[in-house]
């Protein structure tokens, strides 16, 4: 095959590829990576090898990302100059983790024709540093597609995100095991495939036995006042949408009578910043709490000094803030810009100021609840930020965000799912506020309980669902991974060295 066509036709499996996750979830079409992980074990030559996963790679990211664009024209004009270099840079960039990837793996298993398995490995180690390095971006692994069935996300709750991956990659890759001409593909198959299976059988029982008794007396309500990005920072308009927000807040009020209750609002949900708004917040809090047992939530900016800080405040009844969180992980480009001193030649096509990361802090405890673990917009993908912060007493994770920027693409379908598998990797439920949605109360099985659609308004209550005690992946962590790992490399070197004595007879 000609070398271009071979990467063409790469690059378009990847990009199919895609279709199996949120919101499209076709989940057949995930064997389209492992055609091209099958194609990609016969390349003669390490140039070819990175070639072929970086456009393999670059199909997948690129067609799975491309909603950052729509980011760029939720900004100023002149920033859409960079919408190119971005949707096309970062694509690029995520798919050389793909490319070494599997040069590595046949490097490691060079002398012999079957390397399929240590490119499970590698790529499932490359998708691990993915999530590390460069501060981290752990979007569009290959195991979200599995967030889009109840039973299937019961998965995460065993082994976690990283070795969901290494099991998504061996189903994908395995028809192509079987319709190759490898001697002992169907032992092969069996070892791989009975393992797998029996895990997505304990998911299934899983899912089908939960058992949990809701608290009627704890309340959790979720605000989604569907402002326009464009719209969000007028000041003039700031008396319109705080009006929203509260007459959303207060709505069906009487008929909790003295419960305790959260009331949450989205990630920087109006023009506003403490401490210059802090007579703002009491008043909005004294209208809204009416009953000393409610509890608003809200997210907004933060000043300190010359320091300017993503955060969210925690408001009483007396129009106190009893508590406030900085957001610890920045998205990059998007909050802060990396490396901005080599970078004057744009700096007029560049926000003027970056945000600052925040300190980590003790979670609130708030009465009826215990304790609060809190994440702003994408630290819900890094399992670290909610490993570093539970307790023995965490019953809820609240995920503020304002998904306003990426408009009604794919983009917020696919966080929303990733934030189901944190609630099912760690036994949490999870309440999820968008400023333009999607909105939702997640139990600890990854089952929404209920949500506000994309870009719609509106508010909704929830009984609050105790946290599970324990999941085999909050018990034993990455340490899974690691097994699992070691268990496939083993195999492919058994199965290499079964090959060898097979040729030498």
């Amino acid at each position: 095959m000609l070398p271009m066509f071979n990467y063409v036709t790469l690059y378009v499996a990847g990009a199919i590829a895609t279709f199996s996750n949120p919101p499209f979830s076709i989940l057949p079409l995930i064997f389209a990576i492992g055609f091209g992980l099958y194609r990609i074990n016969f390349q003669s030559s390490l140039i070819k090898i990175f070639l072929s996963a970086w456009f393999l790679g670059f199909g997948w990211f690129s067609f799975g990302l491309y909603w950052i664009g729509s980011a760029f024209f939720m900004a100023d004009s002149y920033h859409v100059f960079l919408m190119p270099i971005t949707i096309i840079l970062l694509p690029s960039l995520l798919a050389v983790f793909w490319g070494c990837a599997c040069v590595f793996a046949k490097i490691i298993n060079r002398n012999t024709k079957f390397c399929i398995l240590y490119i499970i490995v590698f790529l499932s180690l490359f998708e691990f540093l993915r999530a590390q390095l460069f501060t981290g971006f752990p979007w569009l692994m290959p195991s979200l597609i599995l967030a889009s069935n109840v039973y299937l996300i019961q998965i995460f709750s065993f082994v976690g995100s990283f070795s969901t991956n290494i099991i998504v990659l061996t189903i994908s890759i395995s028809p192509f095991i079987f319709f190759s001409n490898f001697k002992g593909k169907n032992s092969l198959l069996l070892i791989l495939l009975v393992p797998i299976l029996i895990l997505f059988f304990c998911g299934f029982l899983r899912y089908h036995n939960k058992s949990f008794q809701q608290n009627t007396d704890r309340l959790v309500t979720i605000v989604q006042p569907n402002i326009k990005q464009k719209n969000k920072w007028i000041l003039k308009n700031r008396e319109l949408h705080l009006n929203n927000l509260i007459e959303l807040s207060t709505k069906y009020r009487n008929t909790f009578n003295n419960k305790n209750r959260i009331i949450i609002w989205p990630e920087t949900s109006f023009e506003g910043s403490i401490p210059n708004d802090t007579k703002l917040l009491s008043n909005i809090s004294k209208k809204i709490l009416k009953n000393q047992n409610t509890t608003l939530i809200l997210g907004l900016l933060r000043n300190d000094e010359n320091k300017v800080f993503n955060s969210l405040a925690f408001l009483n009844s007396r129009g106190e803030i009893i508590h406030h969180y900085d957001k610890i992980k920045l998205v990059p480009f998007g909050e802060y810009i990396p490396f901005r001193q080599y970078l004057d030649f744009l700096k007029n096509m560049l926000a003027p100021k970056d945000f600052t990361s925040g300190k980590f802090k003790a979670n609130p405890n708030i009465k009826g609840f215990g304790d609060i673990i809190t994440l702003i917009c994408y630290e819900i993908l890094f399992k670290n930020e909610i490993i570093n912060r539970l307790s023995k007493n965490t019953n809820l994770l609240i995920n503020i965000t304002n998904d306003a920027w990426f408009g009604k693409t794919i983009g917020p379908y696919q966080h929303l799912a990733l934030a189901q598998i944190k609630a099912v990797e760690f036994g949490l439920p999870l309440a999820r506020v968008a400023n333009t949605g999607i909105s939702a109360y997640i139990s600890p099985y990854g089952e929404i309980i209920g949500s506000i659609f994309l870009d719609n308004k509106g508010v909704k209550t929830f009984n609050l669902t105790p946290a599970l005690e324990h999941t085999l992946y909050k018990i034993y962590g990455e340490y899974i991974f690691i097994a699992l790992i070691l268990i496939l490399a083993s195999i492919n070197k058994l199965y290499n060295f079964k090959e060898e004595v097979i040729n030498e007879k």
